[in-house]
This record gives C-alpha cells, structure tokens and sequence, in this order.
C-alpha cells in the first residue's frame, strides 16, 4: 500500500512544482499578505491593535482561500481520473483503492499546508505590531489546518461519489452551505414552530434540535476564528472544533474508501451528458429539430437543459417565492403589497446574478473539457460569432429568473421610483454594474485557462482588486488629497477602466478560442 501511495504522491508534488503557475500563485498569496501589511501598517496611525488588524486580514484570507480550494481544487482528486478513464489502468498497476485516495488527496493537502507555512514571518511581524499573543497564532493556525484537513476529505468524499467534477464541486458547494447556514435556519424554524404552537417548547425534540445547533456552532471554524481574534483569547488551541473537523475528516476519508467500489469504479462516459434532455421527439423534454441558429440550439437543451430545466426553474422559483412571502407575511404585522413586490425583485436579482455567474463559468469551458472545439470552429462562421451563439443559447436559460424578476419589479415600481432618480446619479451604482459585468468576462475568460475553479478564482481576484482601490481611496483621503469631487472623478476613472477591459476581454477570448481550437 505505501509503495503505491508514495508513487502516486512523489508524481503529484513532482508535476506541481514544476508548474510555473504553482510558484506564481504563491507568490501572490505572499504579496497580498504584504499588501495587508501595508494596510495595517497605514492604519496604525488612527487606531489601536494594529497587529490584531494585520492577523485578521491574513487569516480570512486564508480562510477564503481554503473555501475556494475546497469547492474546486479538492473536489477534483478523483473525477478528474474517472473523466481520463485513468482509474482502471492504476488498479491494473496494483495500486489499491486506499492508496490511491492517499496518493490524490495527500498531495494537494500537503500543497495547501505550504502556503499556509510561507505565512510565518508575516505572523511574526503581527505579533510585534502589538495586538497578537503567540497563542492566538497557534490556536489559528491549529482552527485553519483542522478545518483543512476536514475540508479536503469531503471534497474527497464528493469527488469518489460524484462522475463529474462540477457535480462533485457542486455538492462541496451545498455540503459547506449547510455546514454554515444550516443551523441558523434550523434554529430559525424551530423558533418559528415554537411561537406558532406547533411544538412545545419544553418538547423533547425542541431541546434535542437546540443541543444539536449548539454543537454545530461550536464546531464551526467561523465561531472560532471569530472566538481567538478577540481580545484577552486565552483558551486552548485544541478545542472542541479542532478536534470535530479532525474527526470528520477522519471519517470523511473512511467513507470515501467505504464508497470507492462501489461508485469510483463506475465506467464514466467520455461524451457529455444529455442531462433531462430526452431523445424522443414526443416530449416536452425532446430538443426537436435544431434552430436557424444551431450553436444556440445546442447550449440551450445541451448544456442549460432546455425546455424542461427552464419549466423545473420556472416552478421552483415560483414555490420558493410563494413561501418565502407567506413566511414574512405571517410572521409581520404589515407586508403591503409594494413591499412583496420588492422582496420578490431582490430575492430573484440575486438568482439572476449567480446563474449568470454559472453560466459564464462554464460556457467555453464545456467545449475544452470535452474537446469539441476544435470541430465547432470548422463551422463557417468566425469564432466570434460562434461565441456569441453561445452566449445567446445560454441566456435563455436564465428566462425563468427574468420572468419572476420582472414581476416583482412591476408590483413594487412604486417604491423603487422613489429613489430611482438619486441611485441613477450616483457614480458607484454604474461602476458597480461594471464590476458585475467585469466579473463574468473575466470568470468565462479564466475558464479557458484552467480546468476547475474559475468562478472562486475569479471571486477572489475581484476582491482583491477592489479591496486595492478602496484602500487607495482611504490613503488618498487619509493624505488629504482630495474630496467628495475628486472621489467621484477616480471612480468615474475606474469605471471607464473596467468598461475598457470588458471590450478588451471580447478580443482576448476570441483570441484564446482560436488558439484552443488550433491544438
């Protein structure tokens, strides 16, 4: 067992570190720690701690970082081989199962455990800068990697459970989301059962469901890290949460071996799914006979799931907005009808917004993944315009949103008139507009570079950039620079910027398609 897993180990962290794009993303990460440290170096002037600033910078950038590995880097140790068909020649070779789940997983961890080590003297520096007690460090430290170890586990977990990587991604996405906001929303409806005299609050399963939340809060790394980077945090580095994430990557990984005949050894189709797409033409479901525009045809019922995805969104959209209405209708005083009209245009703008990020992230990357850009560019027609296709199939799918977000904003125009005018005016509603539309050129761009994460890659990009402009903007005001006019003229400034990139990012893609569909 150990022969098979060192080999497989001693490839992985091989190919990594001769990968240029390895030691540049550290380097980053290096910077960005300076860059952190220049903040807080800045922000000294003014107040108190900055050490305890500087370490809480560091910190939850590691956090989000971890985060992004978990969704894309992690989530991939096993389907990326069943997808290269790769699985059955290494158990050919006489690498058992456990040491394969060893050889995949323990490399990339080994590769997140470094970036966290390369922190180490910038900790040092945020100790003497006042604020930060050796204890603190060691107890982050202690959270972070326990919650890494349990992370990387149940990415393994989803990636010998799940065929495909985005699947597999898709289900850390919802494992870390109900391992977040899921006891707040259980604690929310048991409140709420409660003061509706369903349950009994003395009732047995009131007291098991709270005794339940009160353990997932105190194994949550959020609580914790939020516990240490207080003030006068003297407690033991190895609490209760270190030690729950330890154990649940322990039997993560035990599950993972436990499932490993049984769904890794599953032979996965190299051509891509058809999803609820059906092949009889008699169904709503059919995709019938292609379009005047095919590309378009084709990314709407193969890759978005067509008429009948559109009709599951359209009714699940319409349930959960029904309830999330007569949930807040219930439980106010007063919920008029301009204010559901609001609640429905939020609720459904967020929606639009994340399944345009979606899209965006996998609308090029589909044809590189299953390597059928080469024969979509044999089309007569250039590779703009076989992109622009694309992206006019993919929009359709996002019609169901539309439909509820048009109605919502219809019902409660009244309200939103008021301050239309004043928001219109103001420089920040227009660049963040161009921020958004920024941030998906930039995520469909990524997704031509890499295989998984571009969305996450591109979240965390954009944060940093903007967390680069506002701490200008602060430098600038706290140096005198300038006032309210000169702001609005660098943000002005900025959004012509990004508008200039957002054209620019149209010529770059079209160049990296052509490159791609020549290989």
């Amino acid at each position: 067992m150990l022969q098979g897993t060192f080999a497989l180990f001693h490839r992985a962290l091989c190919v990594d570190f001769r990968l240029t794009r390895t030691h540049l993303f550290r380097f980053l990460f290096a910077v960005l720690i300076l860059f952190c440290l220049m903040i807080a170096h800045s922000s000294s002037r003014v107040m108190g701690a900055a050490g305890l600033y500087l370490f809480s910078q560091i910190i939850y950038l590691n956090f989000m970082f971890i985060l992004m590995a978990g969704i894309s880097f992690f989530a991939t140790a096993i389907t990326e081989e069943k997808e290269e068909q790769t699985i059955g020649l290494l158990l050919m070779a006489g690498v058992n199962p456990i040491s394969l789940l060893l050889g995949k997983s323990l490399p990339r961890l080994v590769s997140a455990l470094i970036l966290l080590s390369i922190q180490f003297p910038f900790t040092l520096l945020a100790i003497t800068l006042g604020g930060v007690t050796f204890t603190q460090v060691l107890a982050t430290y202690a959270t972070l990697g326990a919650f890494l170890i349990g992370l990387s586990n149940l990415g393994l977990v989803c990636s010998v459970l799940c065929s495909r990587s985005r699947t597999a991604s898709t289900l850390v996405l919802i494992s870390l989301f109900m391992y977040f906001l899921g006891p707040p929303l259980l604690g929310w409806c048991i409140d709420g059962a409660v003061s509706a005299n369903w349950v009994g609050a003395n009732s047995l399963i009131v007291g098991g469901t709270k005794s339940f939340i009160d353990l997932c809060y105190e194994s949550s790394v959020l609580r914790q890290l939020s516990l240490i980077l207080t003030s006068g945090f003297s407690e033991s580095p190895w609490g209760f949460q270190f030690w729950t994430n330890l154990m649940a990557g322990v039997l993560f990984f035990l599950l993972a071996s436990l499932c490993f005949n049984r769904f890794a050894l599953t032979e996965v189709s190299t051509d891509p799914g058809r999803g609820l797409v059906s092949k009889k033409r008699n169904r709503i479901f059919s995709p019938g006979r292609a379009w005047m525009q095919a590309l378009a045809w084709k990314d709407f019922y193969f890759v978005n799931g067509g008429l009948g995805m559109a009709l599951i969104k359209h009714v699940c959209y319409g349930v959960a907005l029904f309830l999330l209405c007569a949930y807040i209708t219930y439980t106010s005083r007063s919920y008029s009808l301009q204010e559901m009209g609001l609640t429905v245009f939020w609720t459904m703008l967020i929606v639009v917004l994340i399944e345009i990020s979606l899209i965006s992230s996998r609308i090029f990357h589909v044809e590189v993944q299953w390597k059928t850009l080469v024969s979509t560019a044999m089309l007569p027609q250039s590779m703009a315009q076989i992109a622009y296709a694309k992206v006019f199939g993919s929009m359709l799918a996002v019609i169901p949103a539309f439909f509820y977000l048009i109605i919502g904003g219809l019902i409660g125009i009244e309200e939103m008139t008021q301050d239309l005018g004043m928001v219109l005016a103001e420089p920040g509603f227009w660049l963040t507009c161009i921020e958004v539309l920024f941030f998906w050129h930039l995520t469909a761009l990524l997704s031509t570079f890499i295989k998984w994460g571009a969305l996450p890659l591109a979240f965390v990009l954009m944060w940093v950039g903007n967390m680069v402009f506002f701490f200008s903007m602060s430098m600038v005001a706290m140096g005198g620079g300038g006032g309210p006019d000169v702001f609005e003229a660098v943000i002005i400034l900025f959004t012509l910027f990004l508008s200039a990139s957002i054209v620019g990012s149209h010529f770059i893609i079209n160049e990296r398609l052509t490159y791609l569909a020549s290989q």
